[in-house]
């Protein structure tokens, strides 16, 4: 809308319909561009040293300022609003290039800020969720199960499983089925060593073996009793965010 009124205002032979498709022709490139910006650089580079995370942060504004840039030009040919010969496309000339460019970094600049603060306060809120790694007394479960009823200790659980109407508490000794629901279980766990990586999986902390890139912002975790699992985006993250 912002654009549209520079427009208006600042044109004298342009309408309201051409004032809005060259507002839209100058707006969307950014929103595009901001969202990997923030979504996908802006975490990876808080857990870069200081001078490589300032090298990459200025490669990725200018990168973002040049493609905003194209992308605009590259918009407004398809719409008409930019003039063309042949196959070549008449590009920002006198003060608007500078402007382009200048607009462009401003707003890469603000897209990673802005993805800096969303991680930051991503990290918070995990690390509040994040039971502190300290021994506690823990008194023991009374678990129903088909078979009748077992006690066990919550510190021996490796991980838990939903499955179907139960949920599957995989033990050193092997997995039993209970019909204590996840959320419960979850809720049970607080203040204890266990993260919630999955909507289908919980996992003892200290049970991972390790954790590696599955793709798509998620990992896929070995456990110390061999299982196998992938976790969701989130868990991902609050994984990394335990991580020291």
């Amino acid at each position: 809308m912002a654009y549209a009124i520079v427009f208006l205002l600042t044109e004298t032979l342009i309408g309201w319909r051409e004032a809005i498709l060259w507002a839209i022709c100058n707006a969307a490139p950014h929103v595009i561009l901001a969202v990997p910006l923030v979504d996908r650089i802006a975490p990876r580079l808080v857990m870069q040293r200081i001078p490589i995370a300032l090298a990459a942060s200025t490669l990725a504004i200018i990168v973002y300022a040049l493609a905003a840039y194209g992308a605009a030009v590259f918009l407004l040919a398809l719409t008409g609003g930019a003039r063309t010969e042949g196959i070549f496309v008449r590009f920002f000339s006198g003060p608007a290039l500078p402007w382009q460019i200048f607009q462009g970094s401003a707003y890469g600049t603000i897209a990673l800020l802005t993805g800096l603060w969303l991680d930051a306060r991503r990290r918070i809120d995990a690390l509040e969720r994040v039971p502190a790694l300290v021994e506690a007394k823990v008194q023991r479960w009374l678990v129903k199960t088909p078979e009748g009823i077992v006690p066990i200790d919550p510190a021996e659980i490796v991980r838990i499983e939903a499955s179907g109407e139960y949920s599957r508490i995989v033990l050193p000794t092997g997995p039993i089925l209970s019909r204590i629901g996840m959320a419960a279980c979850e809720k049970r766990l607080e203040g204890q060593a266990f993260l919630r990586v999955h909507r289908s999986h919980i996992v003892r902390s200290d049970a991972i073996a390790r954790a590696e890139p599955a793709g798509n912002g998620r990992l896929q975790l070995t456990l110390v009793n061999g299982d196998q699992l992938i976790s969701s985006r989130e868990g991902a993250r609050l994984i990394r965010s335990a991580a020291i």
